[in-house]
């Protein structure tokens, strides 16, 4: 690895983790993107993924307290099962039309969060969690990105700690499978693991700022945070996807 290339890394997954410091999710929304340009994809899922496992751990740790585990066991079933088709994918190929298809779905799934009403509320659908929650893993394999869940969890959960602690808690279970998942299909290599060691320090730093500007921010901007960084997630996927196949 190049010098300038490790100081493009560090910079790249600090501002990345400013935002997963602030709403607890959306740092592959920017390090993806922004590192796909100067490597590919089965380096870069493979290289943050340490920085995750670490990261989410802090974060549960913090909202312990909020977290209700019996809640999250069939969400981690269903996006672990999910993890191995998209690794499976994630290794042999996949189509273009399918991250501009799940781009699309993640934009659409943030406008409905937008402009519903505030006071709408959602009784927990095994059906529904199953699918969002099996999706989620194949594209967090795939690309990195493991966003549908979160417009189930947005409307199940009760408070910002709650949210913020559920999401990493599930985020940590599919990555110590996605890790297994890896490794077995010879994923991880030497330059993953260089990625890992400029990230981890980057990413440690980038979320302490975020949670020093989240101690100064009320639960309603939040609110609207988590919902504009998913749809930019959702817009930036697509354009990703026509920029490489063009």
């Amino acid at each position: 690895m190049t010098l300038s290339l490790g100081t493009y890394i560090f910079v790249v997954v600090a501002i990345s983790f400013i935002i997963k410091g602030l709403v607890g999710f959306g740092d592959p929304l920017i390090f993806n993107p922004l590192l796909s340009i100067r490597m590919d994809n089965k380096h870069i899922s493979p290289g943050l993924l340490p920085v995750s496992l670490l990261l989410n751990a802090v974060i549960v740790y913090r909202s312990r307290e909020s977290i209700h585990p019996r809640k999250l066991l069939p969400i981690c079933f269903w996006m672990v099962l999910g993890v191995i088709p998209g690794t499976l994918l994630l290794k042999y190929g996949s189509s273009w039309g399918l991250k501009v298809a799940l781009g699309v779905l993640i934009i659409l799934l943030g406008i409905e969060m937008l402009t519903r009403s505030e006071d709408a509320t959602m009784k927990p659908n095994p059906v529904l969690m199953a699918v969002m929650s099996f999706t989620s893993g194949v594209t967090a394999a795939l690309f990195g990105i493991n966003l549908i869940f979160l417009a189930y969890l947005e409307r199940t959960t009760n408070d910002r700690d709650e949210f913020r602690g559920s999401i990493c808690l599930v985020f940590l279970v599919e990555s110590v499978f996605r890790l297994i998942s890896y490794a077995a299909n010879g994923i991880i290599t030497s330059f993953s693991l260089e990625i890992s060691a400029v990230s981890v320090p980057a990413a440690l730093i980038g979320m302490w700022i975020g949670m020093q500007i989240d101690k100064r921010i009320d639960d309603s901007l939040i609110k609207k945070l988590i919902v504009y960084v998913f749809i930019i997630g959702g817009v930036s996927t697509v354009i990703r996807a026509l920029i490489l196949h063009s």
